[in-house]
């Protein structure tokens, strides 16, 4: 069988439609209230692996000035 013989039983469409009207219907139904403080969103966000740019220690030595003003130039 092909997938276009499957594709003109009009069942087919028929259980697609029947599917995402139950689907629907469940999902109209489940509610979701999430509500999270600044500070809970920056604790989940800093779980994941987040930091600030401030927190980051630089070390620029004499060469890499120089190779900075290098391509100013």
């Amino acid at each position: 069988m092909s997938i276009l013989y499957l594709l003109k039983d009009k069942r087919v469409f028929l259980g697609i439609g029947i599917g995402m009207f139950i689907a629907t219907f469940i999902m109209m139904n489940v509610k979701i209230n999430v509500n999270l403080s600044k500070s809970e969103i920056e604790k989940k966000a800093r779980e994941y692996g987040m930091e600030y740019k401030g927190e980051h220690k630089v070390i620029e030595s004499e060469v890499s000035k120089e190779t900075v003003e290098d391509v100013k130039k």
